[in-house]
């Protein structure tokens, strides 16, 4: 009889660890096919290793979370918490609250504090990424012009160190400092990105 309790208890602890760790979701570098969307821009937690305390809403009456689990409660668009790259998206902001994405279609609000920085989209694709590479396995992604003609370099490499020099809608002009190139790349179209950003040297 004891035995059958023993083995009763140990199959229920079994379920229910099972059951905590579906509900985490195995974060990447980059999640954006997880949120769905692109939002006005950018959170970055400066400190990846503090705590996020998530609200449901802009008054922060409600604590939805006191302690965010990354890739449970939250999931950040970039993640790199060893190198302070963590970004999550932000669908709206004012003074008073920053509201972002946690998951698909999944939103909750934190408190605009010296602990995290809003970027909108031209200040962090000009000033935080280095480099680009393109979802599409097609090489032929580059081009001369907006809609223009395509364009290939031989030795173009997902690392090479870019600047984004101009933004215009959809599409990004990349100044390619390795190859001393200069080209044209769309980034996004509607609720989809269309590369993978690189924020490290």
């Amino acid at each position: 009889m004891t035995k059958v309790k023993l083995l009763t208890v140990v199959l229920c602890l079994f379920q229910l660890v099972n059951c905590f760790s579906q509900n985490t979701t195995k974060l990447e570098y980059q999640n954006d096919n997880l949120l769905n969307e692109i939002g006005i821009g950018l959170v970055q937690q400066v400190n990846g290793s503090e705590k996020i305390v998530l609200y449901e809403d802009p008054e922060f009456k409600s604590i939805k979370s006191k302690e965010a689990k990354l890739g449970k409660e939250i999931i950040p668009l970039l993640n790199k918490v060893d190198y302070n790259i963590l970004f999550f998206l932000c669908v709206e902001k004012n003074i008073k609250f920053y509201k972002i994405a946690i998951s698909n279609r999944k939103y909750a609000f934190i408190k605009p504090s010296e602990k995290y920085i809003f970027y909108n989209w031209n200040d962090f694709l000009k000033n935080q990424v280095t480099s680009v590479e393109s979802k599409s396995k097609n090489s032929k992604s580059l081009f001369d012009k907006i809609n223009g003609k395509q364009i290939e370099f031989k030795n173009l490499q997902p690392d090479d160190e870019i600047e984004i020099t101009d933004i215009k809608g959809d599409w990004l002009c990349i100044k390619n400092n390795t190859l001393n190139k200069k080209y044209w790349l769309k980034w996004k179209e509607k609720n989809l990105f269309l590369i993978y950003f690189n924020l490290l040297m």
